[in-house]
């Protein structure tokens, strides 16, 4: 027997509802949830201010160009503020339909990563556009998202049965998953296989036949970390980073230092001594920390209660949203942004071993900030075919 589908507190279940009517207002945004469109302004901006003060060093000792790095992460945001647009206003029934063929071009561009992608601190992730290096499992857990919103639409009687139900695409999305694992890139495996039992859950696949899952891959993970030396150590550094200050811990640690150093209000800008080359890349993963050490507790709070934020805001467009791909589709892609920035946040303040996330909208990096513009522009695009308002009156 299948289970009902995460439900509105109005009645409205997340597999029904009247269909929802799109907005005609001609403009270049139409309207939508403002509230999370600021939410994300204002992370981005914050960060943008961070990637500056945390980079400049780097970047003069490097490049010969205290800029060089901020001067990039803007032309990325350039790029992240049309692919916003784009997602924006796409018809998402029409994005459904083109599935067979991002399927295939997602697997595709995998398989290149492997092969011809280029290199980074032993990791095979990137592909070079130009002058530009992408990652694909950016795109990968996009694809994630709109498959599962589209195949769990399509198969809610079934998703009872586990062979018919969710077994399909456990299949195509864990061998999806093995390639990213080749890269090797642990921390979006997990992202997406995160995003996967979340989604299948309220989309109404047993609790049963998830836990089953979960227990029948466990092995598997656990195999796959003890057979390498380097994620062994991983796991090891996590438990005790002291033992091994000099080495593996070390990051670990001037993270710590750094959020600890900040105190309730900070240290300011010009005070945030991690920024002289005590924490290496202060301005990718542990950007969070510089920003602790900056403004303290305080600033870290505001940090969480922003992401919170988009929590928040993207629950209720799920719950507004008609019919049950784009609810699925939006609470997803919640999902998508929201997790990757727990999880970086747990690695900055040692509660999880690390594992190569940026901070969304916050952390250096194009592909990041590109995939997660994409996230919003549709999750904005299905605030604005709710059924109810947006803004505070859908608050």
């Amino acid at each position: 027997m299948t289970r009902t589908p995460l439900k509105n507190t109005t009645q409205m279940s997340l597999g029904f509802g009247p269909k929802a009517t799109q907005k005609t207002k001609s403009s270049l945004l139409p309207t939508g949830d403002w509230i999370l469109l600021a939410i994300v302004a204002s992370i981005t901006l914050i960060g943008l201010v961070m990637v500056y003060n945390a980079s400049s060093l780097i970047g003069e000792k490097t490049y010969h160009d205290s800029l060089y790095f901020i001067k990039r992460q803007l032309q990325w945001l350039a790029l992240s503020i049309f692919a916003f647009f784009l997602a924006s206003h796409v018809n998402l029934d029409r994005l459904r339909l083109g599935l067979v063929p991002l399927t295939l071009l997602v697997f595709l561009l995998l398989f290149s990563v492997l092969i011809f992608g280029v290199e980074i601190k032993g990791a095979r992730r990137w592909l070079k556009l130009g002058g530009l290096t992408f990652q694909v499992s950016e795109l990968a857990k996009l694809f994630t998202v709109i498959y599962l919103a589209h195949y769990i639409d399509k198969n809610r009687a079934k998703l009872g049965n586990f062979l018919e139900g969710a077994m399909p695409p456990l299949i195509l999305l864990g061998l999806m998953s093995m390639l990213i694992l080749l890269e090797p890139d642990f921390g979006t495996t997990i992202v997406i296989l995160c995003i996967t039992l979340s989604l299948l859950f309220l989309g109404g696949v047993p609790p049963k036949q998830l836990l089953s899952i979960t227990i029948v891959t466990l092995p598997f993970f656990i195999y796959w970390v003890t057979s390498s030396p380097y994620r062994l150590k991983r796991i090891t550094t996590f438990l005790n980073p002291w033992a091994v200050a000099s080495e593996g811990g070390y990051q670990v640690i001037q993270s710590q230092v750094a959020l600890g150093s900040g105190g309730l209000t900070g240290t300011g800008l010009a005070g945030v001594k991690q920024v002289l080359f005590f924490l290496p890349e202060p301005h990718t993963d542990f950007i969070f920390s510089v920003f602790g050490e900056a403004f303290g507790l305080i600033g870290t709070t505001l940090i969480v209660l922003l992401f919170v934020g988009i929590l928040w805001r993207g629950t209720k467009i799920a719950l507004n949203a008609s019919g049950p791909y784009r609810q699925i589709l939006a609470i997803g892609l919640c999902f998508l942004v929201v997790l990757p920035a727990l999880l970086n946040m747990g690695v900055a303040t040692g509660l999880l071993p690390t594992k190569g996330l940026p901070l969304p909208f916050m952390s250096y990096g194009g592909s990041s900030l590109v995939g997660n513009s994409t996230a919003i522009g549709l999750l904005y695009n299905i605030s604005r075919q709710s059924r109810n308002t947006s803004g505070w009156m859908a608050s």
